[in-house]
């Protein structure tokens, strides 16, 4: 189970809807952890993999969802690393 609390979901698998769209046309995210992320953990950012050709940043507004497939369909890595940056909570410091 995905505690609640999360701020940053770390899946290998992507939402359904979400960086998930295959060369074939199909959508093979998951309809379940779609759910899971938008009505209980609401996560500020989701990332994934799996779908190679599904590589991007895309929103529904509330969550970021990041696809952030490096390698494309034959495996070789083409895609750049996704990086972004996140605000500290009031009282947390960078070590």
């Amino acid at each position: 189970m995905i505690p609640s609390d999360t701020d940053i979901l770390v899946t290998h698998t992507p939402p359904v809807g979400h960086g998930d769209l295959c060369c074939t046309g199909v959508r093979a995210g998951c309809v379940e952890l779609l759910s899971t992320v938008q009505n209980r953990v609401k996560p500020k950012y989701h990332v994934f993999g799996h779908i190679h050709e599904g590589y991007g940043i895309s929103s529904d507004g509330k969550i970021i969802y990041i696809n952030a497939s490096t390698c494309d369909l034959n495996y070789l890595p083409s895609n750049p690393p996704i990086v972004f940056d996140i605000t500290l909570p009031p009282g947390i410091k960078k070590s």
